[in-house]
């Protein structure tokens, strides 16, 4: 009985094993298929492998998923700026930096996720106009989720940010003024990602003047699409709110005057706001400085 016992132990053993071996072989296949160009065949055998409980957790397998994904990526889905098999890569090699306890694909894993995550981020800058704009959001957050695992430098992060967010909130511009009484929705947009640039660099010089400009432009939109047949007290509202307006430009354009005093644009800005308020002193003194500056060209 204790013979029997012992035989049906080593047997079960035996069987584990062959199980085990033909999983480490399904992840073997994957690799020659895809060294011979079979992408299908190297794709489902590694599909298979990570599914497999012997090999789910295997760092290797993952890694090799995440290389079969990629040249399918590479051959078939490059120009597709939403393509799956691209974050089908990404996750397999995020999956195999997190198993690999031996470092032995550490450095590939950590070059393929930055080199898929550029793309993604190239993606993102190509798609930034009025019609793919939502695909850019899309690509950019899914370029700081993955890119953040191999470069954790805060500055780095966060200049891509500051970058995208001026981008977009030129893109919501347009589209805002492509029907300012329908889109106003994009308005608020422009602003708040303006503003997210400000909250982390209160320094930068595009988001000042672009939200100056904003404020500006929205007060003499307001001027300029008034009736003039409206009664008093709608003309004196129409003027508060525009007086209102150009008080909310005017700490924008100072500070973006501060960092550039030179921008010919933004002393025009200047300019045009203190006469708006009836500062006429500052409005000439601004002007004059424009002046001096078109003289030195």
């Amino acid at each position: 009985m204790l013979h029997i016992k012992r035989t049906f132990i080593l047997g079960l053993l035996f069987l584990i094993a062959l199980v085990s071996n033909a999983q480490q072989t399904e992840v073997q296949a994957a690799y020659t298929f895809l060294q011979q160009g079979d992408l299908d065949k190297s794709k489902a055998a590694i599909d298979a492998a990570v599914l497999h409980i012997e090999t789910a957790e295997d760092a290797q397998a993952w890694y090799v998923r995440g290389f079969v994904y990629k040249e399918i990526y590479k051959q078939k889905e490059k120009t597709n700026k939403q393509s799956p098999m691209r974050l089908e890569a990404l996750n397999s090699f995020k999956k195999s930096l997190s198993l690999d306890k031996s470092d032995e694909n550490v450095q590939e894993n950590i070059k393929n996720i930055k080199y898929l995550a550029t793309t993604l981020f190239n993606d993102a800058k190509d798609c930034l106009d009025d019609v793919d704009y939502k695909i850019a959001i899309v690509d950019f957050d899914k370029f700081i989720e993955y890119y953040a695992l191999v470069d954790s430098s805060p500055v780095n992060i966060q200049q891509r940010k500051i970058e995208f967010n001026l981008a977009i909130a030129s893109v919501y511009t347009k589209i805002f003024e492509s029907d300012k009484q329908t889109k106003l929705d994009f308005l608020s947009l422009a602003k708040s990602t303006y503003s997210k640039v400000l909250d982390v660099e209160p320094n930068n010089i595009s988001a000042n003047y672009n939200m100056g400009i904003l404020y500006y432009n929205q007060a003499v939109n307001l001027i300029n699409q008034s009736d003039y047949d409206l009664d008093i007290v709608a003309l004196s509202d129409i003027q508060d709110n525009s007086i209102k307006l150009f008080k909310e430009s005017l700490p924008f354009m100072e500070k973006a005057y501060s960092l550039d005093p030179k921008r010919r644009e933004t002393l025009l800005g200047l300019s045009g706001i203190y006469f708006s308020l009836n500062e006429f002193e500052k409005s000439n003194s601004f002007k004059l400085k424009l002046e001096e500056i078109e003289k030195q060209k």
